[in-house]
């Protein structure tokens, strides 16, 4: 295992809940503007992005500790949405502080004076959040792959949102409850068996239409820890088209239905029938129960699960699951 797991991902993975307890250095803190705001615009890329997805999903899921009362926008482009107006909330976030279209988002909202504040490791963005006294909150570690930095990432937005005003001082204590019930070590196991049904699959992940963000963080880990295509589609869309898709090629692929206690009636049903007609047709099938309690646990679980899962994966084919070679090669092709 070490010989393939050269930076030790494994034991990210087992670390990852307590990044949700740091502590974090907020600076400029004063400097904010305690007024009402019409929306908040998350912007990123990449690992940096998830958590703007995920205050998303909080409101979709009615997560009520966590959710806000004001329409959340994830921009993942460069410049704003074109929603921006002058009562907008900007949040930029790279976790690098060097990614360009975040840099973009920041200079274009200080361009039109917007209220502006931001999450990074440092780079250029902690320069430009230093140099513009914005209120910014730095993430600890730099050496960690964007993607395994959420914990660190949702408890600094959760820490700028509550000194906006827009979420209670309470709402850091859901984290603290997570970080103490959530076991990475309890998942491995099952994920580690699930892994070798997709040995030479494509994974395809299928889920109700709540839980797009969760199939979507899977997706992409498959994508930078296993080094693997990966595709997701929900419920009940998926029946309307794209299953007609399956009828001759079934067979490249593995599908994973990740299946929620919460999913409606009529949805586990169409789950339950589709998986019977992609076997039919040749496919490999797998259901995975979501663990966890409300929605930022459901959240965490499903992330370390999917980092098991392809974890694994990456250790069956043979690959480091740390290194993303091609968009490091990509990144020196855009300079």
């Amino acid at each position: 295992m070490e010989a393939i797991d050269k930076s030790n991902f494994r034991d990210i993975i087992l670390n990852s809940v307590n990044q949700l307890t740091a502590d974090l250095e907020f600076f400029n803190q004063l400097q904010l503007a305690r007024r009402p705001f019409n929306k908040v615009i998350f912007c990123g890329m990449g690992g940096s992005a998830f958590i703007g997805d995920f205050l998303v999903y909080f409101k979709k899921q009615n997560y009520i500790p966590l959710s806000l009362n004001l329409p959340i926008v994830a921009h993942r482009s460069y410049d704003l949405p074109p929603e921006t107006d002058d009562d907008s909330l900007i949040i930029c976030s790279s976790y690098s502080g060097n990614t360009e279209e975040a840099i973009s988002s920041f200079q274009k909202a200080k361009q039109m004076g917007l209220e502006i504040t931001g999450i990074t490791c440092g780079g250029q963005l902690a320069d430009l959040f230093q140099r513009n006294k914005t209120p910014w909150v730095k993430i600890p570690r730099n050496d960690l792959p964007p993607r395994c930095s959420l914990g660190y990432q949702l408890a600094a937005l959760i820490k700028i949102l509550m000194a906006y005003g827009l979420l209670p001082a309470s709402a850091q204590n859901e984290l603290v409850s997570l970080a103490e019930n959530l076991k990475p070590e309890n998942l491995e196991s099952e994920a580690k068996n699930l892994s070798a049904t997709l040995l030479n699959k494509i994974p395809v992940i299928y889920v109700s239409d709540n839980n797009q963000t969760l199939a979507r963080l899977w997706k992409i880990k498959f994508n930078e820890n296993a080094k693997v295509p990966s595709f997701y589609n929900s419920f009940p869309e998926l029946n309307h088209n794209e299953m007609v898709g399956w009828t001759k090629m079934a067979g490249l692929f593995s599908f994973l239905f990740l299946s929620d206690v919460n999913d409606l009636p009529p949805i586990k049903k169409r789950m339950d029938l589709t998986a019977e007609l992609l076997k039919r047709n040749g496919a490999a099938v797998s259901f995975v129960k979501l663990g966890g309690a409300g929605a930022l646990a459901k959240i965490f679980w499903a992330s370390v699960f999917g980092d098991w899962l392809s974890y694994y994966l990456a250790l069956n084919l043979g690959i480091d699951p740390t290194p993303v070679q091609m968009v490091e090669e990509f990144k020196k092709m855009l300079k």
